[in-house]
């Protein structure tokens, strides 16, 4: 179904984070029919366009600590022209930049329009074979390893998945806190979901995650499967 641009709409469009096969029909027909795409990287989205034979112009959007943030983009807005907000990859707002411009956009009134389609942490969700509700989302970890211990420990107290993104520089100080906070929880590693050497690593605990870690390469998921309870006999009712 062809898509009718509205006017004066920002769209918060998801794009791929390796596979470029994973760009929907919907996100390509708004990217054509847009007056503008805002971007994470001016740079990273060129490239994109160029492969999708896209020809729409991009501003690259910077956090904006002004008292007014983002004016211009939000008159050309006001005035009727239609956006879309992409990061360098996945999802907008989504441990990725965007959730000021979007703030901003429906404080002005703005019709904000979300465009589904990739993210890390759904793919890893999707492959776990969890019940993944509830789940508690960290995005990245903090830089600091005082700060990254307080935020795991808070992590600990609940009952579901904890799911978080770490850079691969900083999992040789990851894997002794999970050994510490989380001893039997089931670990699920994703490394460079949906690109050509991507991995899905399964581990019965942190120990065994430590004897034998992945290849320290690429972008990482982390999914804890911290349980405290199994309800033996109960099925989850989503399972097909």
């Amino acid at each position: 179904m062809a898509h009718k641009r509205e006017a004066g709409a920002l769209y918060v469009v998801a794009t791929p984070i390796g596979n470029l096969g994973d760009i929907t029909l919907r996100a390509l027909e708004i990217f054509k029919e847009v007056d503008l795409v805002l971007c994470e990287s001016a740079k990273e989205t060129r490239s994109l366009f160029s492969k999708l034979e896209i020809a729409t112009p991009v501003l690259a959007l910077y956090k904006d600590s002004s008292e007014t943030p983002y004016a211009n983009v939000l008159e050309q807005l006001k005035a009727g022209k239609s956006m879309a907000l992409v990061s360098d990859a996945g999802t907008p707002g989504v441990s990725d930049p965007g959730s000021q411009m979007v703030r901003t956009a429906r404080e002005k009134g703005i019709r904000i329009v979300p465009v589904p389609g990739a993210s890390a942490l759904t793919a890893l969700l999707s492959v776990s074979g969890f019940q993944v509700n509830p789940t508690y989302f960290l995005g990245f970890l903090s830089e600091k390893p005082s700060k990254k211990r307080r935020e795991l420990e808070r992590a600990s107290e609940i009952d579901g998945l904890v799911v978080f993104y770490e850079s691969v520089h900083k999992l040789p100080r990851l894997y002794p806190m999970l050994e510490e906070l989380f001893p039997e929880t089931e670990v699920l590693v994703g490394r460079e979901l949906t690109k050509t050497f991507e991995e899905v690593l399964y581990y019965a605990n942190p120990r065994e995650l430590a004897k034998d870690p992945p290849n320290a390469k690429g972008e990482f998921v982390f999914l804890l499967n911290h349980r405290k309870k199994t309800l033996k006999g109960i099925s989850d009712s989503s399972d097909m």
